[in-house]
């Protein structure tokens, strides 16, 4: 059996208020042991482009149970209103895992069902 992981990337632009992006970056990683779920890495921009994101985060989970748990969670909902306040845009990559570093990642497409409101 694998040891590999699914991992999603999620790119994120700030509004600005930086004090507010990193409590939201805080609360939403604090979220992923809850779902089996780990920050693999964190990149910041290396240089200051209004296209490039403000941070990428990096998670894995061991599943895709558990990263629609992660992605359903109402704890993620009742961070709706930080969210609103500190990013601007963000976009979340379907999963890919990879065996060996030296092999082609397999692709996960991660479509959950939305909701009336969204």
């Amino acid at each position: 059996m694998s040891d590999a992981r699914i991992e999603l990337t999620f790119r994120l632009w700030s509004t600005g208020a930086e004090a507010r992006f990193e409590e939201y970056l805080d609360a939403l990683t604090g979220l992923l042991p809850r779902h089996r779920g780990e920050l693999t890495r964190r990149v910041e921009p290396v240089e200051a482009d209004v296209a490039e994101p403000d941070a990428v985060l990096v998670m894995s989970f061991p599943d895709r149970v558990a990263i629609d748990g992660f992605l359903r969670d109402p704890a993620r909902g009742d961070l709706e209103d930080l969210a609103g306040q500190a990013v601007a845009r963000s976009m979340i990559t379907d999963g890919r895992t990879r065996d060996e570093p030296s092999t082609p990642a397999s692709i996960h497409v991660l479509h959950p069902e939305r909701s009336a409101d969204d």
